[in-house]
C-alpha cells in the first residue's frame, strides 16, 4: 500500500511588485498557517517519509517547515524537483511513475495550482478545490510507486484545508 500527500504552497506574499513569480516568499500568514498544517499532520500520525518540493521560494520554504516540525529531531528528508514549478498533473504523475527510492511508503509533493486540483480530479475522479496549505491524502493498493497510473484505482482519504479544521 501506497500514500501520496499532495500539499499546496502556503499563502504567499505580493508586497514587492515586480519580483518574479518564483521568487515570491511566504507571507507572515503563511509561515504560520504552514507551521499549524505541520503540526496537524504530526498529530494525525501522516509522516511523509519523504517531501519533494517545487523549487519556487514559497513552495521550498512551506517545505522547510513541513520537514523540520513533523521530523523533530530528524528532519524530513526532501527532495527539489525542478519539473513541480507551475506543474500541469502529468509531471506530478511522472514524478510517480519514475520515482524508484526503496523503503518509501508515504510521498509527499509540494507544488501549485492548477496542478495538483487537476491531479486530485484525475486521480480521485472529482474536482475538489485546494486553497493555499491544503493537503490532500490519497491511498493506492500498490506494492511500489511504478504500479501506480491512472488505471489503478485509488482512494482519497482526506482533505484538509486550513479553514475547515481551524488552521487560520
Amino acid at each position: 500500500m501506497k500514500q501520496l500527500l499532495l500539499m499546496r504552497h502556503a499563502k504567499s506574499s505580493w508586497v514587492e511588485a515586480g519580483m518574479p513569480d518564483f521568487k515570491r516568499p511566504l507571507n507572515k500568514r503563511g509561515k504560520r498557517v504552514a507551521q499549524k498544517m505541520a503540526r496537524f499532520l504530526a498529530d494525525q500520525q501522516c509522516t511523509p517519509d519523504l517531501i519533494m518540493s517545487s523549487p519556487a521560494v514559497r513552495a521550498v520554504a512551506t517545505t522547510n517547515f513541513l520537514s523540520g516540525i513533523i521530523g523533530g529531531v530528524e528532519p524530513i528528508p526532501m527532495r527539489i524537483e525542478t519539473s513541480f514549478y507551475l506543474a500541469p498533473f502529468r509531471k506530478y504523475l511522472d514524478a510517480i511513475a519514475n520515482f524508484d527510492q526503496k523503503g518509501i511508503s508515504r510521498l509527499m509533493f509540494v507544488g501549485h495550482n492548477p496542478g495538483l486540483e487537476d491531479l486530485v480530479e484525475t486521480l480521485g475522479g472529482r474536482w475538489e478545490i485546494l486553497p493555499t496549505a491544503a493537503i490532500v491524502q490519497i491511498q493506492f493498493e500498490a506494492a511500489n510507486w511504478h504500479e501506480i497510473s491512472l488505471d489503478l484505482q485509488c482512494q482519497v482519504l482526506n482533505i484538509w484545508r486550513p479553514k475547515e479544521i481551524g488552521i487560520d
